[in-house]
């Protein structure tokens, strides 16, 4: 993130200004995760494509190759839309139009029409239940799921669906590359026969196995525990701190409701496709922090002279 400039604005029904700090979004920050998947993708792909050439059964090599070069291609497509979509960021358009509170210096929360709602001092906006700020992408995120550094991006209403599929479809290629390379073991003699061990593909293969087993039974059990909470319409941060009884009045009646919402490009990209740079409005910081004046460190060394 490059640093930009301060900005001092007026707070309503506060005499005090309110010092809020613009930060020019880097999208190499943000496309970091995905760039690293995708050098992953980049060793693994090849390797797997090569090894199941030298299967010695043609229909099943021709069955393999195209089954991993299909998963393959879909898990790249769904890792795209995971990080290129709009999670769900709450605007003015899309949120409540409620009076702002009388002091929003401070979080403070209030009730309308039984539902709690929660002021941002950051978007000076009305968060409804399940909605929350990331620090990371620099707007509340509605049904706020987690934000994902690997995706560069956070998961949330619009978005979780994308990632579930990229979770699974990743995980079914990587099964698909450990299909190959146990073929190919067992068509050299791996374990019985004696000549294998002294194979020097085997060792290799065997290396290889290992490498993709672990992240392929990882990406098994995140894929099943996001989509079980996507059908159940649970998200990860209320699995780990309870849900209240305001969040559960405020969950979408029918979940499956959750895998056909809308479309949206992420708003760091509109801004890159018009050619402008995405300004992101950080927390203020305290004002017990802000009001501490500078310490001179110049004056500090000559203290330290002097009491030496």
């Amino acid at each position: 993130m490059v640093a930009g400039e301060s900005i001092a604005g007026m707070t309503d029904g506060s005499d005090e200004s309110e010092e809020f700090v613009t930060k020019k979004a880097d999208w190499l920050d943000h496309a970091s995760g995905p760039m690293m998947i995708c050098l992953i993708y980049v060793v693994v792909f090849p390797f797997a494509i090569g090894i199941a050439s030298t299967l010695e059964d043609s229909h099943t090599r021709t069955i393999l190759l195209a089954v991993f070069g299909a998963m393959t291609g879909v898990s790249l497509a769904f890792l795209a839309l995971t990080h290129l979509v709009d999670p769900g960021k709450l605007t003015g358009d899309n949120s409540r139009q409620l009076p702002p509170p009388s002091d929003v210096s401070q979080m403070s929360s209030q009730t309308f029409s039984n539902i709690r709602y929660r002021w941002c001092t950051t978007c000076r906006l009305w968060r409804p239940p399940r909605c929350s700020h990331c620090t990371y992408c620099g707007f509340c995120v509605k049904r706020y799921d987690h934000h994902c550094p690997a995706m560069g991006n956070c998961i949330g209403l619009e978005n979780h669906r994308w990632f579930v599929l990229f979770l699974t479809s990743a995980a079914g290629a990587l099964t698909v590359a450990l299909a190959i390379y146990i073929i190919r073991l067992r068509e050299i003699g791996w374990p019985t026969s004696a000549d294998a061990w002294d194979h020097w593909e085997a060792y290799i293969v065997m290396i290889a196995v290992f490498v993709c087993g672990c992240p392929t039974i990882q990406l098994f059990g995140f894929g099943c525990i996001n989509g079980c909470s996507l059908l159940c319409d649970v998200t990860t941060k209320e699995r780990i701190r309870g849900r209240d009884r305001n969040n559960i009045d405020f969950r979408v009646a029918n979940p499956f409701e959750i895998c056909f919402v809308g479309l949206r490009m992420r708003p760091m990209y509109v801004d890159i496709c018009k050619g402008k740079p995405h300004i992101m409005r950080v927390r203020p910081k305290p004002r017990e922090e802000r009001r501490r004046p500078p310490q001179d460190s110049h004056t500090d060394s000559k203290g330290s002279a002097g009491a030496a």
